[in-house]
């Protein structure tokens, strides 16, 4: 997927994905999405539309709960990222703020940051539990930062997150999700060389 990037564009805010960006987390979703599934009585296709649907509903909390305890558990073998803490050193060093969006929960990011000592990089934290979609998500990075859509970052491995967020004018890159070493560094490096942070 091309990402659309115009270096006119004086960007203010960076947005990261957690899952696929930051980390990995090693989830069966099929089978995360079939207990959501038996909790709500009912077929569920995506979480992604079912959090969107039933945000601040308590079958939302129900089923976001339960999630959580998947997610937290997966924490267990989870890494970094390779070169992230060079990434954010540098957005540090330039005073871009970073913020993560992400429909995990805000515990098991809050809790990955703490273990592996990024916290301080970031001015936010936009979960599913205060915006239950990428879409108002960076909505919310808009508003806290005074900044317009198009001044804001979002690096993501999901295309339909990507292209949803292209239709609100904002800068976006595409993250490959499964990468070397190599290709990682590279694509920070791509998005450092967009910021003029290199």
């Amino acid at each position: 997927m091309a990402n659309n990037i115009d270096t006119a564009i004086k960007v203010k805010a960076v947005a990261l994905d957690f899952d696929g960006v930051i980390t990995n987390l090693d989830i069966d979703w099929n089978a995360a999405i079939r207990q959501a599934s038996s909790i709500v009585g009912h077929d569920i296709k995506s979480l992604i539309t079912f959090y969107e649907n039933n945000f601040g509903t308590p079958i939302f909390q129900k089923v976001s709960t339960e999630m959580e305890k998947i997610e937290l558990d997966a924490l267990r073998k989870a890494q970094a990222s390779p070169f992230i803490g060079e990434f954010l050193q540098k957005l540090s060093e330039k005073q871009v703020e970073v913020y993560i969006v992400s429909m995990q929960s805000f515990n098991v990011i809050k809790k990955f940051l703490e273990q592996h000592g990024l916290t301080g990089y970031f001015k936010g934290i936009i979960a599913r539990e205060k915006c239950p979609s990428k879409k108002a998500q960076v909505e919310c990075i808009s508003k806290e930062t005074r900044s317009s859509l198009n001044q804001i970052l979002l690096v993501d491995d999901s295309k339909r997150n990507i292209s949803n967020c292209k239709e609100l004018g904002l800068v976006c890159f595409y993250f490959q999700r499964k990468q070397s070493s190599k290709e990682t560094r590279e694509a920070w490096n791509k998005i450092l060389n967009l910021l003029g942070a290199t």
